[in-house]
């Protein structure tokens, strides 16, 4: 699969959450920078579902700088 950048993959699913395998790191930051779409929804528990099956660095997101009501973030 080819490799992307993380924001160009945002852009391309709208109101979807994506699980993606990380390619490229900034190592200084700890921010992913560039990697390849494994799974997307608009629904969150299928792309949980999708994550049981991957091993790796993946990456869970949603596509929009806010998320839908109900959600909240951690860090």
């Amino acid at each position: 699969m080819k490799s992307e950048p993380i924001n160009d993959i945002r852009r391309r699913f709208k109101k979807e959450w994506l699980l993606i395998a990380i390619d490229k790191m900034d190592e200084k930051r700890t921010v992913p920078l560039a990697g390849h779409v494994l799974a997307h929804s608009a629904h969150r528990d299928d792309v949980y579902r999708a994550m049981m099956d991957h091993q790796g660095l993946d990456l869970v997101i949603y596509s929009e700088d806010t998320l839908p009501a109900g959600y909240a973030t951690a860090f």
